[in-house]
């Protein structure tokens, strides 16, 4: 999708006019975002998918949320994020959403705690 190769003018357009948006397509939006800069943006399109009873979150979807928080410096809204993925969604994390958390707590400075959580996920 367009928003994976950087042109997020482009991803937004095709997003927007989608008739019906699934996991898939919010997912795409979100990581694209996220991984080209737009963090705020990546953040309001997920609440806009929770808001969405049509569809729910998935393990691809939280890697996307995570990483926009890293790159925003968003440490609070990551780790409840991150908890909301294991209660609410039921969703295990996996190596690479310890990975975001483990990003996000070390470029915010908090290295004693990236690295509790990296030893944590290293007994999983």
């Amino acid at each position: 999708m367009y928003a994976e190769s950087g042109e997020a003018e482009s991803a937004r357009k095709v997003f927007s006019d989608l008739k019906r948006k699934d996991t898939m397509a919010w997912t795409s939006m979100i990581i694209g975002l996220a991984m080209h800069g737009h963090g705020e943006e990546a953040l309001s399109t997920f609440k806009r998918m929770q808001e969405d009873a049509t569809v729910s979150p998935d393990q691809i979807t939280y890697i996307g949320v995570l990483c926009a928080c890293s790159h925003v410096g968003l440490v609070e809204k990551g780790q409840r994020h991150f908890t909301e993925m294991i209660n609410v969604y039921g969703i295990e994390p996996t190596i690479e959403h310890y990975g975001c958390m483990v990003d996000l707590l070390s470029r915010a400075g908090y290295f004693e705690e990236a690295e509790r959580l990296f030893r944590k996920q290293q007994q999983l």
